[in-house]
């Protein structure tokens, strides 16, 4: 039994690292295959994995465990259609539905490895969570990588993965050998992991460019990290009835005023570097140390983007979305940062302006992509002050279980 469960969790660890090492050379891989098969090749093959899998299941079942229950395939039928239907949402980012595979079959490993000491109903969750901590350590890798960086997306990604995997193991399979009866070290497990998710995410989320800027002052070998994209950061989701929603790392009160109070000085940077390519004064002006202007730089960026499509392109329905693109984008910069635009060499006369707003409905509502990573829905003060009362309750709860456990066998 021992040897069995020593090979199950090799395993683990092979595919693990299998996983962590591909990360320097994936994206390599990933233009070279969309070079010569296309883009889309990774959805078709993905495609092709997961529907050769399930025809195999649906043999297995029928004709090896002679399992005759509708609701078993009816279970089969509905995993199979959400891995169809969240597999095609990513026909914009086709590459990224290799998630699907590494962290579906990682998830199987685990329940394998997982099996020889949990034999109950919480296999499925503890497997899950295990498949989070791997898929945020590999985030982790992944943001101090070069051209490689941090994406929470990726990793609700990777959980979705392994979750859609225990389901189908729990509903569609359910293996003889897990019973129903919960034992007290199966949630003994399962809350340390859980408290281990929690921690280890509050801990990815609190990584912010000014804390990174704190620890590598006292760690000066770590002083890369500064120039990485930033791991995660707070700040303002804004509703401006014209526009719509965008977001910023500064209030609007505080945008206003720092436009107020510094608008010449920025103008004058901004006419000083326009020659500066893009990215190179997104790294000179990052966000950490030039919040206002880098935010403007990318605004910007993004108007003149959309409006240089718009006059590129035939389609009268892209020529409209891409001219609301620019237009809202540009009422962003002349609200919020209107001094510094304005002295700027990019701002747009009124005559610009109104042949923009006779070609699209600008009345449509808007939400900016600039600066959408960003947590807007709660504070890191508020996230663990929640963090630490989940632990406090986990605790609490298998304190209680464990009485009540004892009292039971003293029966």
């Amino acid at each position: 039994m021992r040897k069995k469960e020593f090979r199950s969790w090799l395993w683990v660890i092979l595919w693990t690292a299998a996983i962590f090492l591909s990360i320097p050379i994936v994206r390599k891989i990933q233009k070279a295959v969309s070079q010569n098969l296309g883009e889309n090749f990774f959805v078709y093959f993905v495609l092709f994995c997961v529907g050769a899998f399930f025809i195999f299941l649906i043999y297995f079942l029928s004709f090896k465990l002679k399992i005759r229950s509708a609701s078993r395939y009816l279970w089969l039928g509905v995993v199979a259609g959400l891995y169809v239907f969240f597999i095609l949402q990513f026909h914009r980012a086709p590459a990224e539905v290799i998630h699907f595979l590494e962290y579906g079959l990682l998830g199987f490993f685990l329940f394998k490895a997982l099996r020889y000491r949990i034999q109950d109903p919480t296999i499925y969750i503890t497997a899950t969570l295990l498949v989070l901590l791997v898929g945020t350590l590999d985030e982790c890798f992944q943001w101090i990588t070069p051209q490689r960086m941090w994406d929470f997306r990726d990793v609700g990604l990777n959980v979705l993965s392994g979750a859609l995997f225990q389901l189908g193991m729990a509903a569609v399979i359910r293996p003889p050998s897990i019973g129903t009866q919960v034992r007290l070290r199966s949630l003994r497990w399962l809350s340390a992991f859980l408290a281990a998710s929690l921690v280890f995410l509050g801990l990815c989320a609190s990584n912010t460019p000014r804390r990174v800027a704190w620890y590598t002052q006292y760690f000066p070998s770590l002083s890369f990290l500064l120039q990485e994209e930033p791991m995660s950061e707070f700040g303002h989701k804004i509703k401006d009835p014209e526009i719509g929603v965008f977001f910023s790392r500064l209030s609007p009160k505080t945008l206003k005023q720092k436009d107020r109070e510094k608008g010449d000085q920025y103008a004058q940077l901004l006419k000083s570097y326009a020659r500066l390519r893009y990215k190179e004064f997104l790294k000179k002006f990052n966000p950490l140390s030039h919040p206002f202007l880098y935010e403007f730089r990318v605004h910007l960026f993004r108007r003149d983007q959309y409006f240089k499509k718009a006059r590129q392109t035939s389609n009268e329905k892209d020529r409209s979305r891409f001219f609301l693109v620019a237009y809202k984008e540009n009422l962003i910069l002349e609200k919020y940062f209107s001094r510094t635009l304005r002295l700027s060499p990019y701002h747009w006369e009124n005559p610009r302006i109104q042949n923009i707003k006779n070609q699209t409905d600008v009345h449509k509502p808007y939400k900016s992509p600039v600066s959408s990573q960003l947590f807007t829905a709660f504070r890191e003060k508020d996230m663990w002050t929640a963090i630490l009362i989940l632990l406090a309750f986990l605790g609490v709860g298998n304190s209680v279980l464990q009485r009540k456990f004892k009292n039971k066998k003293s029966k």
